[in-house]
């Protein structure tokens, strides 16, 4: 595993005190919460498009593995109540058909923040991100089979279908500017 030099940018983000840190994780709470109010319902899916999957990798990107954290809090908020997911907050947010891609925006905020701490060379560092971007869908589209199951047999191809084929052409342009972002703060 290729590991390099994190630019001054980055071991300055990594140096913050706790009250720094948790003041930029709040920050990626804020973000990720005013991007998911940016938001196109499609007629044939219970998932709306979002700009939620591109903070959710910056977070990554700039607070490396703790960016997970932001997303922990972020899922706990809305749990809790406060309106900040796309379609609504509190505890029965457990039963929407959405509720596995925020768990999802936990892992990929990690894996982001891994392989960008880990690589800086371009071919790994993009195809990090892209993981990270596809992880979002592994509990995504379980979680959306369980919850559409409940009232009956869905195919995994239907599910594939309204939970993923849509939103490839936008999360490919996010992983393409979260990359050259990336790259950006490599050189700072």
């Amino acid at each position: 595993m290729q590991t390099i030099a994190l630019s001054r940018f980055e071991r300055k983000i990594l140096s913050l005190s706790v009250l720094g840190k948790v003041a930029l994780m709040l920050t990626f709470v804020v973000l990720t919460s005013l991007s998911s109010q940016l938001k196109i319902f499609l007629p044939f899916s219970p998932v709306p498009i979002t700009m939620q999957t591109f903070a959710v990798i910056l977070s990554g990107i700039v607070l490396k593995e703790e960016g997970a954290i932001s997303q922990i809090l972020y899922l706990i908020f809305g749990l809790l109540g406060i309106g900040i997911f796309a379609k609504g907050s509190g505890i029965s947010y457990v039963y929407s058909g959405t509720f596995g891609y925020i768990v999802g925006f936990i892992l990929a905020s990690y894996l982001a923040g891994f392989f960008t701490r880990k690589y800086s060379n371009s071919k790994m560092l993009f195809w990090g991100l892209a993981l990270a971007d596809l992880s979002i869908y592994v509990p995504g589209l379980l979680w959306l089979y369980v919850i559409l199951s409940r009232s009956g047999s869905v195919s995994f191809w239907y599910i594939l279908s309204i939970g993923f084929f849509p939103f490839m052409v936008g999360d490919i342009i996010k992983i393409l500017t979260s990359f050259g972002f990336a790259k950006a703060i490599k050189r700072i």
